[in-house]
This record gives structure tokens, C-alpha cells and sequence, in this order.
């Protein structure tokens, strides 16, 4: 049996990887999720998918082979999920963020990732004091099926667990392949299929539409020919999520968070808002769920500090979308409410404060539940990832009824 234990400080060297990353994807902009509800940008649909299969397949395929993993599968307590997930998908149409991209688009200098911040302090300060009622008791133990798989429990049947991996896998590359990117573009598979297909006027404007949203209020030119350029207007803006460049970096991502399994634990990203509030606001000599974090943190705060500095590195270097906290307002919701750097505000505030509250009532965020939890194929993860889908199209749906 392989083991190891690293030290807490290198989740900053993992959270680099995975921030900078995901900020070449765009994910760090709130105008990409809020697309996502809409349902015209699946952009983080398709990645997500492909990291995931990748981290399955790794991940089930080296513990059976005897490879010692630090698993983090969260408890299915269903009726907690299920209202986590609907409150955090709702947080997530209103901000456009989830709690690892408000570190990133802090990085990337987003004005709007501070109110979201101080949203999500107070959305996780809220749970805190939840958890020590009764209906926060209740919530977390009734209907609790504790810490369950697709194979059932974590450490055992691996052999099986691969074979179950392998389909599962096999499910999330079909949907990366055969999902558009944009409302009423092509997919992969329609692309691999029609090899002399060119892109019709309306899939340019898709396009370049989409590279306009990545560069704006950025305060440091691209210019012509450079992998700045590349980034923004061909690998970030791609219809082909089996494209190399995409391809790749779900990949690397969900093999990431495999290595930092193996090193220490899962990667997660909401965490670090409960054990601030535990040394800013709500102590754990007396709040009990303070207590529980407090004592059982792992290395998320150094990767959340990481997944800030990679994404900062990247928007300085690589992307160029770095925004110098100018006062740049998400296009679907300028449409939609206006202009008013107050209104966005509280947009993010709120939203943010929905979010953090329904990742903390679930045990979990995009990071712990949909990313890590998935790729453990834990069954509380699946729960949570359809309740957020849910409503977040729900909620954007109506939320943004009207806009183009």
C-alpha cells in the first residue's frame, strides 16, 4: 500500500495549479456562470464533466491497484442536501459565483468578488448559528445515509468501483461530447462529423461575443498574435470542449485533485469561510459547528490562497484579463438591472450570502460536492450537483427573463 501525508502548505502549489487554470477557462468571471443558468454557455458543464471523468477513472483505477487515497466523501443527509443544493444554485444566479471563484475573480481583480466575499462570510456565520438549533440538528441527521458510494462504502469493492468508474466516465465524456457549448451551436460531435463544416455568421458572433466578456473592463491590451490572444479569442472561446487546449485542462484539473488526494485530502473551497468566521466572529469555545471546523480544517485555507495567486498570475501573464478593481458590471445583469455599481453590489452580496449558506448546509461547494465529490462518485455529491442544477436554471430563468 503507497501513502503519504504532506505538509498543509503545499495546497497553495495545488490551488495555484487548479486557479490559474480555471481562470484561463473564464470560470473566475461571474458573467460565465450566469450564462450557465440562462443555458447560453455550458462551458462549465463540459469542462467539469471532463475533469471529472478524469479524476474517476484515475482515482478508482490506482486504489485498486493499492494506491492509498485521503477520501472525503460527504454524508448523504438528503433532506440538507437537497435544500443546500436549491439555496446554493440559487446564490449562484444571482452572483454568478461560487465560493472558489470568488477567490479567483479576486485574483483576476474583480470589483464585485469583495461584496461577494463579505456575502459569503456572512452566508457561512449564518450556518454556524443554524447548526446549533434544532432544525440545523435536524437537518443534518435526518434521513442521513452517511458516507455512501455509487459501490457503497468508500474503502471497499475499488475493483468494482473501477468498472463503475469506467461507466461513469464514459457518461460525462458523452455529455462534454455531445453538448453545445452555446445556445444553438454544434457540438463535438456534430464538428467530428462534418470536418469541413465552417462556422456560420451567428457562431462567429457567439465567439466573439464571448471573447468580449472575457476582456472587459481589462485593463492590460491582449495584443495581436501573442498567447494572450490565443487564449481569449480561440482556446477560452471554443466550441470544442474535446479540443486540445480544453481537453487538456479538464484533465489536468481533475487529475490535480487526485494528486492532492493522494498528498492530503480532497480539494474544497468553502470551508475556509466557516473557520474565518470561527476566528473572526463565532468562537469554538462556544459554537459548536466553529468547533467542528476549527478542529478539523485541513490545508483549504493555503489553497484557497493559492487559487487566488494562480488566478492573479494568470491574468497577469497568460490571460491579460486582470481588471485593476475597475467597475465592471456582468453584461447579462447590466441588461437586465442596469448599470448601477450599488445594485450589482448588493447582487453579489446577496447572492454570495445564498450560496456560502447552501454550501455549508450541504457540507460542501462546486469544489467538495461537484468536483471532488463526483469524481468519488459519492452518492450526497450527485444529490447535491442535480438540486443546484435545478435551481440555478430555475432561478435564471426568471431572474433574467427577457434578456438576449
Amino acid at each position: 500500500m503507497i501513502s503519504v501525508t504532506a505538509w498543509e502548505w503545499i495546497g497553495i502549489f495545488i490551488g495555484m495549479v487548479i486557479g490559474g487554470l480555471a481562470e484561463a477557462w473564464g470560470i473566475s468571471n461571474p458573467e460565465i456562470l450566469i450564462r450557465l443558468g440562462t443555458w447560453k454557455d455550458r462551458l462549465f458543464v463540459g469542462c467539469i464533466a471532463i475533469a471529472i471523468a478524469a479524476g474517476a477513472l484515475a482515482l478508482y483505477g490506482l486504489s485498486a491497484l493499492g494506491v492509498a487515497f485521503h477520501w472525503g466523501v460527504k454524508p448523504d443527509y438528503v433532506v440538507g442536501i437537497a435544500l443546500g443544493g436549491a439555496i446554493f444554485g440559487t446564490g449562484i444566479a444571482i452572483s454568478g459565483y461560487v465560493p472558489g471563484t470568488i477567490w479567483m475573480a479576486l485574483g483576476e481583480g474583480r470589483r464585485d468578488a469583495i461584496y461577494a466575499l463579505f456575502g459569503g462570510l456572512l452566508g457561512a456565520a449564518t450556518w454556524t448559528v443554524t447548526y446549533q438549533t434544532a432544525f440545523g440538528h435536524w437537518l443534518v441527521t435526518f434521513m442521513n445515509l452517511g458516507e455512501i458510494t455509487f459501490v457503497g462504502q468508500v474503502d471497499t469493492n475499488l475493483r468494482i468501483g473501477f468498472l463503475v468508474a469506467i461507466v461513469w466516465a464514459a457518461i460525462l465524456l458523452t455529455v462534454a461530447y455531445t453538448l453545445p457549448r452555446y445556445k444553438n451551436g454544434k457540438s463535438c460531435l456534430y464538428y467530428s462529423t462534418h470536418k469541413d463544416y465552417k462556422f456560420s455568421p451567428e457562431e462567429e458572433a457567439q465567439h466573439k461575443e464571448a471573447a468580449e466578456v472575457l476582456l472587459e473592463g481589462a485593463s492590460m491590451p491582449t495584443g495581436e498574435n501573442n498567447v494572450a490572444s490565443k487564449v481569449n479569442y480561440n482556446w477560452s472561446t471554443s466550441s470544442k470542449l474535446f479540443g486540445r487546449v480544453m481537453l487538456s485542462v479538464g484533465i489536468i484539473i481533475g487529475l490535480t485533485v487526485v494528486l492532492e488526494m493522494f498528498l492530503h485530502q480532497i480539494f474544497g473551497e468553502s470551508t475556509t469561510y466557516s473557520w474565518m468566521v470561527a476566528w473572526l466572529w463565532l468562537p469554538a469555545s462556544y459554537w459548536k459547528y466553529s468547533n467542528v471546523v476549527v478542529n478539523t480544517i485541513g490545508w483549504e485555507p493555503f489553497s484557497d490562497i493559492g487559487t487566488l495567486f494562480g488566478a492573479f498570475l494568470a491574468s497577469i501573464f497568460f490571460t491579460r484579463r486582470f481588471q485593476s478593481f475597475n467597475n465592471v458590471i456582468p453584461p447579462t445583469w447590466r441588461k437586465k438591472f442596469g448599470a448601477s455599481p450599488v445594485k450589482r453590489a448588493a447582487g453579489a452580496f446577496l447572492g454570495a450570502y445564498l450560496m456560502l449558506l447552501g454550501a455549508r448546509m450541504a457540507g460542501g461547494c462546486a469544489s467538495g460536492h461537484i468536483l471532488s465529490g463526483d469524481l468519488q462518485m459519492a452518492v450526497s455529491s450527485l444529490e447535491f450537483f442535480v438540486f443546484v442544477l435545478i435551481f440555478l436554471l430555475v432561478v435564471a430563468h426568471y431572474l433574467y427573463k427577457g434578456v438576449d
